[in-house]
This record gives structure tokens, C-alpha cells and sequence, in this order.
């Protein structure tokens, strides 16, 4: 999804939990397959009642089915890239062992190897 249908998104968003009270912030997890949002208001009452107006509405242009709850603080809605932070990681790996290859250690500390 573009960087600006997001924005459209969060726009629609923002104008439709107003309604409900102040809205202080709106978290979007765009790599999220299910289209999770943190809405946090102002007042707790605002947040109860859009819970309660906003579930089991629909949403968007493909009608998506709102499931509206309290998030518990907690729990992490970010979706990583595992092929790519392993990627990153193998390649970090890497770089360390080259550099470790690389330096100028005095005779004592260095590998020494005996074969039999």
C-alpha cells in the first residue's frame, strides 16, 4: 500500500474517531495483513465508545469487517521481515569475522594451531 493511500487512510480514520472525542495519536502497522490500528484518545470514555459504534462495522472499499477492542499496551502488531533481518544479520556476522580476521594481535593472543 502507497505511502499515500495510508495517509487517506489515517485522514478517514481521524475525521471518523473524532466524532467520538480527542484523538491524541493513530498508530497504523501497514505491513500488517490485517489492518491493525491503535487509535488512543484523550478521555477513556471516547475509546469505549468507539469500541462499542465501531465494532463489527464495515470499513474501506472492500467493506473489511472492523473488530474494534482495547489493546492491552502490550502486544506488538509490527510484522518483521524475517528473510531480510536474516539477511542483515549473516552479513553483520560477516563483517565481524573479517575484521577479526584483520587485526593486529600480539603473539600470545593469536590462533595457534598444532597438528599431530
Amino acid at each position: 500500500m502507497s505511502d499515500e493511500s495510508l495517509k487517506c487512510i489515517e485522514l478517514e480514520l481521524h475525521s471518523k474517531c473524532s466524532s467520538f472525542g480527542s484523538v491524541e495519536k493513530i498508530t497504523m502497522f501497514s505491513k500488517n495483513p490485517d489492518g491493525v490500528v491503535i487509535v488512543k484518545f484523550s478521555q477513556p470514555t471516547a475509546a469505549s465508545e468507539a469500541v462499542r459504534s465501531l465494532d463489527g462495522t464495515k470499513w474501506g472499499k472492500e467493506s473489511r469487517r472492523v473488530i474494534a477492542t482495547f489493546w492491552d499496551g502490550v502486544t506488538d502488531y509490527s510484522v518483521r521481515e524475517e528473510e531480510k533481518d536474516r539477511e542483515e544479520n549473516e552479513k553483520r556476522h560477516e563483517e565481524f569475522g573479517e575484521w577479526l580476521d584483520n587485526q593486529d594481535l600480539p603473539e600470545e593472543f593469536r590462533l595457534q594451531v598444532e597438528i599431530e
